[in-house]
């Protein structure tokens, strides 16, 4: 009885350590501490980070923070849209916008990089009791004008 007991407990530590595939994903695809020499470029392909067709991504957002900071904003004051479960930060965030200039083979793809400040919109989901971060939806208010991050410059090939 006593080892059922244990083993029962030792499970469940398990199972709420466990962090979720989607949380998994958003860590991967959103949250940097800062801006690597390569910025975009160089995230974008550590972190293989690809559309669901394993093209390069047109677009993608980077918050500059850690896991714990973007987790607030999923607190249920920020919430703005009940049935997509979306939250809006309450203040702006460091974010880096990456955006597709053009994809030179099937692994290679150039971005240009666009630190800016500005507020976000995530969903958040509720895993185990806890509300977590999942997607990330927008740049800007959603409740006032969005604002997408700025169209890429393409340049002439000489």
């Amino acid at each position: 009885m006593k080892t059922s007991i244990f083993l029962l407990v030792a499970l469940s530590v398990i199972v709420l350590c466990m962090t979720d595939g989607r949380v998994r994903k958003f860590q991967n695809q959103h949250i940097i501490r800062a801006i690597p020499r390569g910025g975009c470029d160089f995230l974008i392909a550590n972190r293989n980070i690809r559309d669901n067709n394993g093209k390069c991504k047109r677009e993608n957002t980077f918050i500059i923070s850690n896991f714990n900071q973007v987790r607030t904003v999923c607190d249920p004051r920020n919430r703005i849209d009940v049935n997509r479960n979306l939250y809006e930060s309450p203040r702006n965030m460091r974010i880096l916008c990456c955006r597709l200039l053009g994809q030179t083979t099937d692994t290679h793809c150039t971005y240009t990089s666009t630190p800016r400040e500005s507020h976000i919109v995530i969903a958040c989901n509720n895993i185990r009791n806890v509300l977590q971060p999942v997607h990330f939806q927008a740049v800007g208010l959603l409740t006032r004008d969005k604002v997408p991050c700025p169209t890429p410059v393409k340049r002439e090939l000489q």
